[in-house]
C-alpha cells in the first residue's frame, strides 16, 4: 500500500466560517469520505465504505508545506481545524502533524472528530497536543448511536463512549461536545435526558446542540426548530448551548486563488452566499455574482433546504 494515497483536491481550504471556531483553516488528514461513520445527516453525504483502520494515508509534509504556504498569504484564522472529509484520526499521523503545526505558527489547533476512535490509547495520546478536542455524541444508548451514526462494525456504543470519558480523564485541554439532533429521532426531552450521565463522565467544557443546518445526507435527518433546540439545551442544563450562526470579525484572503478556494469549500460542506462572503471577506452581492458564473460554468450546482439555498460542488 503506498504511503502517499492520490488527492485530486487541495489539502487545505478556506477560512470558512464556523459557528463554533470563528474564522477555520481546515486541514485534511484523510482521503474523501475516509470515515468510521455513515451519519445521516453527514453535509457531505454517505460514507461508501466505513472503516477503522488507521494509516498515514497522506504524507505529512504534503500536507505540512500546502499548510505553510497557505499562512505565507497572510490569512489569520482563530484556529487551524484538522477535520474536512472524513475521520482526521484514521490518519495514524495526525500526533506528529500536530505537533509540527505547532512548531510552523501560534494559531490554536483544533480537532473535529466524531470521537469513534478515542478508546484507543494511540489515538488520546495523538490528541494530547490540540488545544482543543471537538468530538460527538449524538446518541445516549446503541439503538439511536446505530439509527444516526451507522458506526463500521467494530464500533460499539460501548466502547465509543468509554473512550469519550477515558479521553477526559488523561487530556488537560478543552472538550467541546457537539450533541446533534435529528427531527423525529432523537428531539424528545426524554432522548436528551438520557445523555445527562454520560455528560457527567465525559465532563466537557462546553456542550454544544446543533442540527441539519445544511442538506444532510439522508432526506429523513430532518432539521429542528430554534424553539426546540432551546428547550432541549435547557434540559441538558448549564454549560449547554445552541450553536449561533457564525458571524464575520476580519479580513480574508483575495485573489486568483480565491475561485478554486470556494469550489474547494463546497467540495466539503454546503454553503450559502452569506456563508461564503463570511469566510472569505467578501461582499454577498459579489459572491452571488460569482456563483452564477460557477453555476453557469457546470461546476457547481445548487440545493434548497428549508428558506435557505446552498451551492455544492459538482463531482
Amino acid at each position: 500500500m503506498p504511503r502517499d494515497i492520490k488527492h485530486d483536491r487541495s489539502l487545505v481550504y478556506g477560512p470558512v466560517p464556523s459557528r463554533r471556531l470563528g474564522r477555520s483553516l481546515g486541514v485534511d488528514l484523510v482521503p474523501y469520505k475516509t470515515c468510521t461513520y455513515d451519519c445521516i445527516y453527514c453535509q457531505i453525504g454517505r460514507t461508501p465504505q466505513t472503516t477503522t483502520e488507521r494509516k498515514p494515508y497522506i504524507e505529512p509534509q504534503k500536507i505540512l508545506a500546502e499548510l505553510e504556504s497557505r499562512l505565507a498569504e497572510g490569512i489569520k484564522p482563530d484556529y487551524i481545524t484538522l477535520g474536512g472529509s472524513g475521520e482526521p484520526c484514521l490518519n495514524s499521523d495526525i500526533g506528529l502533524i500536530i505537533e509540527r503545526i505547532k512548531q510552523m505558527t501560534d494559531t490554536k489547533v483544533a480537532v473535529l472528530t466524531n470521537g469513534s476512535l478515542l478508546w484507543s490509547e494511540h489515538v488520546r495520546n495523538d490528541l494530547l497536543q490540540a488545544h482543543v478536542v471537538l468530538p460527538s455524541l449524538d446518541a445516549c444508548n446503541a439503538n439511536l448511536f446505530n439509527k444516526i451514526n451507522r458506526p463500521h462494525p467494530d464500533i460499539s456504543f460501548e466502547t465509543m463512549t468509554r473512550g469519550l470519558a477515558e479521553f477526559r480523564r488523561v487530556y488537560s485541554g478543552s472538550i467541546w461536545l457537539e450533541i446533534f439532533i435529528v427531527q423525529g429521532v432523537n428531539d424528545t426531552e426524554a432522548a436528551i435526558t438520557g445523555f445527562k450521565p454520560f455528560l457527567e463522565s465525559i465532563c466537557p467544557d462546553r456542550v454544544h446542540i446543533n442540527t441539519a443546518v445544511r442538506p444532510p445526507a439522508e432526506d429523513f435527518a430532518g432539521q429542528v426548530s430554534m424553539e426546540s433546540l432551546e428547550s432541549l439545551a435547557s434540559a441538558l442544563g448549564r454549560g449547554t448551548e445552541v450553536i449561533a450562526e457564525f458571524k464575520n470579525s476580519g479580513n480574508a484572503g483575495r485573489g486568483k486563488e480565491v475561485d478554486r478556494q470556494i469550489l474547494d469549500m463546497l467540495s466539503r460542506r454546503p454553503c450559502t452566499t452569506k456563508d461564503i462572503a463570511a469566510g472569505f471577506g467578501l461582499r454577498e452581492e459579489s459572491v452571488a455574482d460569482k456563483m452564477s458564473e460557477l453555476s453557469a460554468s457546470g461546476l457547481v450546482e445548487t440545493r434548497k433546504s428549508g428558506e435557505r439555498v446552498y451551492y455544492i460542488k459538482k463531482s
